[in-house]
């Protein structure tokens, strides 16, 4: 069977597709909104823990993949991670998913095996950059034990892929991407709070 090929037309959509189908939150999370934030969590966390060795090349193939990584939903929708772990183990090598994505979006697909090739550490950045998001979502709009649940679930994979890249990677500094994530949610809380004070006589 020959699938559509996924269009540049179909990014319009990226505002309309939503996330997180199977745990309950506050609101939707769209998908262009989580391109968004890994695209600039990807930067960030970049510069900060390759250092030198990142160049402006090396820099915007990370931003391009990190912008560009769950444009499959664009068709596909949002597929909930346990069900993707199951397919993945039934079926192996042969994994379905990863053949509709290939025959779908193949240039992503491509520019994937060519990052994976050339610079396997920025994929790395990406994947943390993907948690990080999800993470300070569920974080701020979960609902109810299942999502606090995921949350920790979320944040046990994280400072497991912080610990194997440790290993695989000792040159760089990985703990960064853990002490981004504390950083973030308390920024942006007293940041609000301090604009809201001005003039007010708090």
């Amino acid at each position: 069977m020959k699938l559509p090929r996924l269009q540049f037309a179909d990014l319009a959509r990226a505002g309309h597709v939503t996330r997180w189908h199977s745990v309950r939150t506050t609101r939707d999370q769209t998908l262009a909104e989580h391109l968004f934030m890994v695209t600039r969590i990807s930067n960030r966390l970049a510069k900060d823990i390759l250092g030198p060795d990142l160049d402006d090349s090396g820099l915007l193939r990370i931003m391009e993949y990190a912008s560009l990584h769950d444009t499959p939903e664009l068709l596909m929708g949002d597929l909930p991670s346990p069900l993707k772990r199951h397919i993945e183990a039934i079926s192996g090598e042969d994994n379905p998913i990863l053949t509709i994505e290939k025959q779908i979006a193949h240039w992503l697909t491509e520019m994937k095996d060519e990052i994976q090739r050339d610079h396997p550490e920025h994929m790395v950045i990406v994947k943390l950059a993907d948690l990080i998001d999800a993470i300070l979502f569920i974080e701020h709009e979960g609902i109810g034990l299942h999502a606090q649940e995921v949350c920790r679930g979320l944040k046990d994979i994280l400072r497991q892929k912080v610990e194997s890249a440790v290993r695989t990677y000792p040159q760089y500094s990985w703990k960064i991407a853990e002490a981004l994530l504390e950083e973030l949610p308390h920024n942006v809380v007293d940041g609000q709070i301090a604009f809201e004070r001005v003039g007010q006589g708090w």
